[in-house]
């Protein structure tokens, strides 16, 4: 388990870098770099070989020409001299010279051709003309012919085009090796750029998860308003934070002060009251009074420091000690301090614990308070004889806390509205109670990283608080 934990962390924040939009971005950045570079090079490629193709052509023209001038000038004898020269010199075969006499026969040269043309022609080896000289007659060569007309017969000259294809293999060469080295350092940079991003984008969370489990004073360092989007956010962040910090400390101070000149009145009347349930010439009428006064006032205390209870959880007050707590261990305990209550009340009990280990981390006492209050909900809202459970299970490196009961249970269209403080189920409102018991459950299932979830029971229901074990 714990090998595999190690891996997990590993590529952890690989694997939040992979699904990031910074490298999403930079991957489609990239991704249009290379098409537009593929697309350039296409252009290039056939830009090239057309300019390339061109050329030969009037090369092959040229050729012609300064043959037909040699034979203007100085006659056939002179010609076939020049083109013997020319086919002498020239290398591999790669320009062809030839004299057609007026009857198509070809007189010297060093390739032969059926049918004599004028003007540019594509010339095949092996298919339009035969090459003597060339293993297989030159099948699979190609050239670029021109034909030109004289009185004693045909001048035809050609070029070779291999040229244009090892040009092509070059240039294809060069692009390839370019193109892939353009694309690790755009790759290598994208991911550069986007792991920077990343890491500030985790702070920002971090940040933000601070925030959420009340640390008010958690602030972003790294503000680059001037330089980047992120600062901007980081800035405006700061700025909120601030203003919610000196507003949450205005609230803390209005708390203390009301918490302050209330609750020291309250125990004051109710300490007023209790001495005189003990006179003995008091008449029942008034001691009854005087007793509901007392449970009033005790009622009003209570719900007042449930209220304050709540708002330290969710203004980040009250931080948990952190601890390991078995929830074995603790669901065993709250059971055999209720067991009582609910015999007392005719209910039934029963617990049902884990074969494996619970151990999550947090606060024992107030996980204990949120497991008491689910189960003296359902003390208060079930009718007895009433059968109530409470489960533990591990499952999937998770552990949860089930309180079940055969009750009304709650319809499905306010199971998130009883979270709310005060709120209270219609039918339930006769009945004693602040509606702030799952208020609270809530507030610290929430500072332990969990969250409570309601279901049905058939009959009843069921409350679920699952956390991370460790």
């Amino acid at each position: 388990m714990t090998g595999r934990h190690h891996i997990r962390d590993f590529f952890s924040p690989l694997r939040a870098l992979t699904f990031s939009a910074p490298l999403r971005l930079a991957a489609l950045v990239s991704a249009i770099f290379v098409v537009a570079t593929l697309v350039a090079g296409a252009i290039s490629f056939f830009v090239l070989a057309d300019q390339l193709r061109t050329q030969l052509q009037k090369d092959a023209r040229q050729m012609a020409e300064n043959l037909a001038a040699t034979y203007q000038v100085a006659g056939l004898p002179e010609l076939h001299a020049q083109i013997a020269t020319n086919v002498a010199t020239t290398r591999g075969g790669e320009n062809l010279y030839l004299f057609m006499d007026n009857s198509k026969n070809a007189v010297f040269g060093n390739f032969v051709i059926d049918k004599p043309f004028t003007g540019p022609r594509d010339l095949s080896g092996g298919k339009d003309i035969i090459l003597p000289y060339a293993k297989g007659n030159g099948i699979g060569q190609h050239f670029v012919a021109f034909g030109l007309r004289l009185p004693a017969g045909w001048i035809i000259t050609a070029r070779d085009t291999r040229a244009i294809a090892a040009t092509q293999r070059i240039l294809m060469g060069a692009i390839g090796w370019g193109l892939g080295v353009a694309m690790f350092a755009s790759v290598a940079l994208a991911f550069v750029l986007a792991r920077r991003t990343e890491r500030r984008i985790a702070k920002l969370n971090r940040l933000l998860d601070d925030v959420a489990q009340g640390n008010l004073s958690a602030r972003f360092h790294d503000v680059r308003p001037r330089s980047d989007d992120i600062g901007r956010v980081a800035a405006s962040l700061n700025t909120m934070l601030d203003r919610l910090s000196m507003t949450v400390d205005s609230l803390r101070q209005i708390s203390n002060d009301v918490a302050h000149d209330l609750r020291t009145p309250l125990t004051r009347l109710r300490n007023r009251l209790e001495p005189l349930l003990s006179q003995k010439d008091l008449p029942e009428s008034a001691a009854q009074e005087l007793e509901l006064a007392v449970g009033e006032v005790e009622a009003i205390v209570k719900t007042f420091n449930a209220v304050l209870r709540i708002a330290q959880i969710e203004g980040g007050n009250a931080r948990p000690r952190t601890e390991s707590v078995d929830l074995n261990d603790l669901c065993s305990t709250v059971y055999e301090m209720l067991d009582p209550v609910a015999e007392e009340m005719g209910h039934a009990l029963e617990v049902s614990l884990s074969e494996h280990p619970a151990i999550v981390e947090g606060d024992r006492d107030m996980l204990a308070q949120a497991v008491v209050n689910l189960v003296e909900n359902a003390f208060t809202h079930t009718q007895e004889p009433a059968h109530i459970t409470l489960e533990v299970e591990v499952k999937d490196g998770r552990a949860c806390l089930r309180v079940s009961d055969n009750g009304p249970g709650i319809p499905p269209d306010e199971r998130e509205l009883v979270f709310r403080r005060f709120y209270r189920l219609e039918k339930n409102r006769s009945k004693q109670g602040s509606g702030l018991g799952l208020s609270l459950v809530a507030a610290i299932a929430r500072l332990h990283g969990g969250r409570v979830e309601l279901a049905d029971n058939n009959p009843g229901l069921t409350a679920s608080i699952c956390f991370s074990t460790i």
